[in-house]
């Protein structure tokens, strides 16, 4: 139970500061990476870097798309498609970034993009840092809980 616990405050520390400010560092990808920071930090996917530059290689790429095709779904594809090869080509596959291709190639904006980066950053970087931190610490129990 103290595990599950720590996967919802660990989310919602995340997003705490993000929904704090709201637009543009809040987005709908960067939900789906604080879960799954919070759920398996340890997982290749959830490390810091790899989510920072999973969405840097997808807002590039989404941008890119917008840019070459105007704005719109087919750029948003596009930018998806590209964005996993890059990923993957670079090993640092991190699954909720492909929606980053998705957000920036639809709307076709810089300043979507830079914002969106500005939260990501925020949530690798809270991710590594919460990712160090006990599971006593955050799921509540003292000394003594665990036992049975």
């Amino acid at each position: 139970m103290r595990e599950k616990a720590r996967v919802v405050v660990v989310t919602l520390l995340l997003l705490a500061p993000l929904a704090a400010v709201g637009e543009p560092l809040l987005a709908p990808p960067l939900a789906a990476s604080a879960a799954l920071i919070a759920a398996t930090p340890g997982a290749p996917g959830a490390r810091g870097w790899t989510v920072f530059l999973g969405h840097l290689v997808a807002v590039v790429c989404g941008g890119a798309g917008a840019v070459l095709l105007g704005p719109g779904v087919v750029a948003g594809s596009l930018g998806a498609v590209v964005g996993v090869g890059v990923m993957v080509l670079v090993g640092r596959l991190h699954v909720p970034a492909v929606a980053s291709a998705v957000v920036v190639g639809m709307v076709g904006s810089f300043w979507a993009g830079a914002g969106l980066m500005g939260g990501v950053l925020v949530v690798a970087v809270m991710g590594e840092v919460l990712g160090r931190v006990p599971v006593l610490a955050l799921g509540g129990g003292g000394a003594g809980a665990g036992g049975g």
